[in-house]
């Protein structure tokens, strides 16, 4: 796309002051009056929101240390019929360039079998980094290894509440994770999406045992699914099964 090619351009009020708002192709040029100009992507756009005459824009961008800088900018058009111009073409144009980020980071995950987002996140009190694979996540605090993995296939929902996406899965157990807010609704879509098709291709003939193998939430969760699977099996006699000290099942007649 040109980058230079100017789409339309309007006066509009953010907050009390005036700001000459321009439509180019692929950004949004704000020059507020006496002050610093903003060029915000449509790719970097988080949300849009339009009610009458205004106009709420969000958008997202990231710094050489990994951290986002968070854009609210609150715009009032003369007019609805303005507001409604610039809202259903910034609103198509967003969409358009996530379906090419979208399609991009597909296609680079094709080459790269690398974390599709590397997320800094909390697991409860413990502090890592969340990494989102095309098939599974996993979760590592910091200075520690690898203490939560899960393939797609084996969780049942994810949800979204507060700032945070609980992955559910096994016997009513769950992980919650906290995102940050500049990835909140692109990390829980893209997972939502992920989880269902993955659900949808699932093979029901899958052996119970390699799901169960596969997943778990450091040695405990691992300890508990493996002995629920041989229980079912008729394997161990689930009567004389308890949980140990530290979470772990043993038999009661051990000493």
């Amino acid at each position: 796309m040109d980058n230079n090619r100017m789409i339309r351009s309007e006066l509009a009020y953010w907050d009390d002051d005036k700001t000459t708002v321009e439509l180019y192709e692929d950004f949004i040029h704000f020059a507020p009056v006496g002050d610093k100009a903003i060029d915000i992507k449509y790719a970097n756009i988080v949300s849009c929101k339009r009610y009458i005459k205004e106009l709420s824009v969000t958008s997202k961008g990231s710094s050489q240390q990994g951290f986002y800088d968070i854009h609210y900018i609150p715009l009032k058009f003369e007019n609805k019929e303005v507001a409604q111009y610039f809202f259903s073409f910034i609103a198509d144009r967003v969409q358009q360039f996530a379906e090419l980020e979208q399609t991009d980071r597909e296609s680079h995950h094709k080459k790269d079998d690398g974390p599709i987002y590397t997320i800094p996140s909390r697991m409860g009190f413990a502090e890592g980094v969340l990494y989102i694979f095309d098939d599974h996540f996993s979760f590592r605090v910091s200075g520690q290894g690898e203490n939560a993995r899960l393939q797609y296939s084996d969780i049942h929902e994810v949800i979204k509440s507060f700032g945070t996406i609980r992955f559910v899965f096994g016997r009513n157990q769950n992980i919650t994770f906290q995102i940050p807010k500049a990835l909140y609704a692109e990390v829980y879509k893209y997972l939502d999406t992920r989880i269902k098709n993955m659900h949808i291709r699932k093979i029901d003939t899958e052996p119970e045992f390699d799901i169960s193998s596969r997943s778990g939430v450091g040695s405990i969760v691992n300890d508990m699914v493996i002995a629920d699977s041989n229980v079912a099996r008729g394997m161990v006699d689930d009567n004389n099964m308890k949980m140990g000290d530290k979470g772990r099942l043993k038999n009661s007649q051990e000493t």
